[in-house]
């Protein structure tokens, strides 16, 4: 676990380096343009539809996966796999219609802060960036898949292939380069991300084409249990991950420039996050979901307890630290070309208050997977909800004086109180079930 943990965190340090430097290239090339901040309100609301697919069935089938592969056989837990598959690309082509017909009434009535022009390109790259929330939404059940298994090396280093091929277009056009060579590349980055998962996963499983025609119609009794809690986990990703969404849409009220400037932010702290949460998130999931499918309470308690004193030890004074030089920190990753000293002062402001909300998301996401583990699907739905309310209402407050500062520190807050919520829940949970066992 610990070998997993380090190898998954070097590998997302990898992709994120990569990443910087497209994002430096895109500063340099876009800014803070209108261009580009239409494009980022139509990629963030992509990215917001596959992740909230991609919290759905992947986050139900993991722990159903275990207890088949513990409790019945491997042959079925595979036969769970394909046709979570299945249905999860079946869902993502049903949204991806569903935006394409909608997107022009939903920027209009959304993003009121961009002109007539800027709109109809938000429209525009909405529609053309559809394959790539296919593609991207396709990713999680399939890394969801390779992690099941403790193949963590690909399903983290997959995603790199997204920020390099953005390079090569870009490198390809130089000085030429538009907003055509960001979708573009992010297309062709997102396809070769999936189609990398697939063979790999293809060559590990290796299927016959008779037992991928009996998955079609001989279907896993496990499926009722995963869709029946896919279902829940959705709504409960819609309100709680649409914070990302209500941050955008309020943002866009403020003043030119302001989705961008929270988009860089957002950037910078995945730095921290990368190789803390993520990490730690993937590779604990797995192995909560054994421990639970195992009625192995202790075991979940202790690794929980450790795992989460461990990395916040780390992210704790790397949180202060960047709070303390953010505006270096700005300046050396964006701060060139169509990026100008004003740019870097406004994203360093910003990222001043975001960088407080690291501590509290890391050890949030550590209990939210013992929490999926458990299935404790109500509770998911409450936290989200809470979550929902308390973002609107803080940015609302906070955004009036504050800006796009105040949208931030509403983020801080927000995770500060599901963090309280979920390890509170998460230990009455392990003890209750503890003394359960006893009296059995």
């Amino acid at each position: 676990m610990v070998s997993g943990f380090v190898l998954v965190a070097l590998l997302t340090l990898g992709t994120k380096a990569l990443s910087f430097v497209k994002d430096a290239v895109v500063a340099r090339q876009f800014g803070t343009s209108d261009s580009l901040d239409a494009f980022m309100f139509s990629f963030g609301l992509l990215t917001f539809l596959a992740a909230l697919v991609g919290g759905g069935i992947p986050e139900s089938f993991l722990p159903m996966y275990a207890e088949m592969r513990y409790q019945k056989s491997e042959q079925r837990a595979y036969r769970l796999a394909v046709q979570s598959c299945f249905v999860h690309a079946l869902v993502l082509l049903f949204i991806a219609v569903a935006v394409y017909f909608l997107a022009p009434f939903y920027v209009v009535w959304i993003a009121t802060g961009f002109t007539a022009e800027k709109q109809q390109v938000a429209v525009d790259m909405m529609r053309q960036l559809l394959p790539f929330m296919l593609c991207f939404g396709m990713s999680f059940q399939l890394s969801t898949w390779l992690r099941a298994d403790k193949f963590f090396t690909v399903a983290t280093a997959a995603p790199v292939l997204v920020p390099v091929v953005i390079l090569i277009f870009f490198f390809k056009d130089g000085s030429g380069s538009t907003l055509q060579t960001l979708l573009y590349g992010s297309l062709l980055g997102a396809l070769l991300h999936m189609l990398t998962l697939i063979v790999v996963l293809w060559f590990g499983f290796k299927p016959t084409l008779g037992f991928l025609w009996k998955c079609l119609f001989q279907w896993e009794v496990g499926m009722v249990p995963v869709m029946k809690n896919a279902l829940p986990f959705v709504f409960a990703g819609a309100i709680f991950t649409s914070v990302v969404i209500v941050d955008q849409t309020m943002a866009a009220w403020l003043e030119p420039g302001s989705v961008a400037v929270l988009g860089y932010t957002d950037k910078v702290c995945g730095i921290i996050l990368a190789l803390t949460a993520s990490p730690a998130c993937d590779v604990l999931f797995p192995y909560f979901a054994d421990k639970v499918a195992r009625r192995d309470w202790h075991g979940v308690r202790r690794q929980l307890f450790s795992s989460a004193g461990i990395i916040l030890s780390f992210a704790l004074p790397a949180a202060l630290l960047l709070c303390w030089l953010a505006p270096l920190v700005i300046q050396l990753l964006f701060q060139r070309g169509s990026f100008s000293e004003t740019d870097t002062e406004r994203v360093a402001h910003v990222l001043r208050y975001a960088a407080l909300q690291i501590p509290f998301y890391i050890l949030g996401g550590l209990a939210s997977r013992v929490v999926v583990a458990l299935q404790a699907t109500r509770f998911i739905l409450v936290l989200s909800a809470i979550g929902l309310i308390a973002n609107a209402s803080l940015n609302w407050i906070l955004m009036q004086t504050m800006g796009a500062a105040g949208i931030a520190l509403s983020s801080v807050l927000v995770q500060m109180l599901s963090a309280a919520m979920a390890c509170l829940y998460v230990l009455r949970q392990i003890q209750g079930k503890m003394v359960k066992d006893l009296e059995q």
